[in-house]
């Protein structure tokens, strides 16, 4: 069985929407909310056949190189979202890696109704302007 951006985003809103919800599941949401960001990301780079210098970024990672990837499209809307994507990748990084942060419900759901906002933005995004 085979998963789709949706189903990180369902996974993040159960957890949001539980009211016996943890600080660890907190870090879940957050982190399952930013997955839900990043495969919609890399399935419309693909989409859009994005193209990347693979050598000159091959050290980089995959989360990485899809923000690169809408930082040089041509098309402002995809600079617009690197920048978006960049600040949940963060928000994610600090869930997953800083233990010592509290992590609290309300700054759980500003960056889960954030990553809402920017998923939505990113479904906008018509494959039939692909780039040559």
């Amino acid at each position: 069985m085979s998963v789709s951006h949706n189903d990180f985003y369902t996974a993040a809103e159960a957890l949001l929407n539980n009211p016996n919800s943890t600080e660890i599941d907190f870090r879940n949401l957050i982190s399952r909310s930013y997955y839900a960001v990043f495969h919609l990301s890399r399935e419309i780079s693909t989409d859009f056949a994005i193209p990347i210098d693979e050598a000159a970024y091959r050290k980089l990672g995959s989360h990485e190189k899809v923000i690169i990837q809408f930082e040089k499209h041509s098309d402002k809307r995809f600079q617009a979202l690197a920048i978006l994507i960049k600040q949940r990748k963060t928000k994610r990084a600090n869930a997953d890696y800083d233990i010592s942060l509290d992590i609290k419900r309300q700054e759980t759901a500003q960056h889960f109704h954030a990553v809402k906002g920017l998923l939505a933005k990113l479904e906008a995004l018509n494959p039939v302007e692909k780039q040559p």
